[in-house]
């Protein structure tokens, strides 16, 4: 598996995302010269032409790439380049971390500068001048986002247009209903980033190709027109999601697998939760996965570990189950095994 690079930390007070260098990871792709860079491209994009921005200074670029689910992220850090794409059939979504990106689109210019814009390309051709290299590519299918903004806006709202995600777009950061979006995106990125440095892999339990894709559905634009939220009530598809999540609740769950469950949309989801339970549907999956620890620590088998349990129920961390656990039922999780083993 390949390493992305991406930025772990950023000045979150400040009133846009900061873009810091980007790291330097094991399995991450140095090009010397903008040929070598464009023969790495070609397994990314149909690149037609590559070539550096300032042709007198040396050159140098720092790549690297992850599949995760339906999404590919690439990160890349380095010299200026300017070149042409053709054919392109996915979308991207280009997170500019430093500089500027200044695209060509069908005659349309649209500039695409560091901790004010992203910048979303819908396939296509397009042209591009960077005075810096520095920035990450979500590169997603289409029908894969327009799946997910009709799941979060459940299937009462009506079917969207495909114009939405056909055109290009510059997502601006100092829209105020974007801005928590913009955070979340650099966040949700950094975390990629530092699991894969931790770990070497990225566990399925993070769903993290999830969480993108419904950050780039939200940042396109509003969701069709959602019904009303839902009351939970008794009976019906609710209670049918909490037997569901009961059986399914040791597996990778995410947001869009509840809301396709349940036939709720994003909003209905999060009010039928708070108004049973208290809480959001991801914080009552965690209490289940600790009810299901406690079960399987009270009852062990021979070999039983507080790591086994924790690995079973879904956690990635060891210290977090330690710690919710400790939160949830008042005593850390070895200390029900050391009642029960002489």
């Amino acid at each position: 598996m390949s390493l992305v690079s991406i930025p772990t930390v950023w000045q979150a007070s400040s009133t846009s995302p900061a873009g810091l260098p980007l790291l330097t990871l094991p399995q991450t792709h140095i090009c010397n010269d903008p040929v070598q860079f464009a023969e790495r491209l070609q397994a990314l994009l149909p690149v037609r032409s590559c070539d550096a921005l300032h042709r007198a200074r040396a050159f140098q670029v720092m790549s690297a790439g992850l599949q995760l689910g339906a999404l590919t992220v690439i990160s890349n850090w380095g010299s200026g380049v300017c070149g042409r794409v053709e054919g392109v059939v996915d979308a991207q979504l280009i997170v500019p971390y430093q500089g500027v990106g200044h695209f060509d689109v069908s005659g349309r210019r649209l500039d695409n500068r560091a901790g004010s814009t992203l910048l979303y390309l819908p396939g296509g051709d397009w042209q591009v001048s960077s005075n810096v290299l520095a920035g990450v590519v979500l590169r997603l299918p289409r029908n894969a986002i327009a799946k997910v903004r009709q799941v979060m806006a459940g299937p009462a709202a009506p079917r969207e247009l495909p114009g939405l995600l056909e055109s290009p777009k510059l997502v601006q950061y100092h829209q105020s209903q974007q801005a928590a979006l913009f955070l979340s995106l650099y966040r949700a990125l950094a975390l990629l980033n530092a699991t894969v440095v931790a770990r070497g892999t990225l566990p399925a339990s993070l769903r993290l190709d999830d969480l993108l894709l419904r950050l780039v559905g939200l940042l396109l634009g509003p969701l069709p027109n959602e019904p009303p939220p839902r009351p939970c009530g008794g009976g019906g598809p609710f209670e049918a999601l909490i037997d569901w999540i009961e059986a399914n609740c040791h597996l990778p769950l995410s947001l869009s697998d509840l809301e396709s469950q349940s036939h709720y949309s994003r909003r209905s989801l999060q009010y039928a939760f708070r108004q049973r339970f208290g809480c959001g549907p991801m914080q009552y999956i965690r209490r289940q996965r600790l009810a299901l620890a406690k079960q399987r620590l009270l009852a062990p088998l021979p070999g039983t570990t507080v790591t086994s349990v924790a690995q079973e129920c879904g956690y990635l961390s060891v210290a977090s189950f330690r710690r919710d656990y400790q939160q949830r039922f008042g005593e850390p999780p070895s200390g029900a095994l050391r009642r029960l083993r002489p």
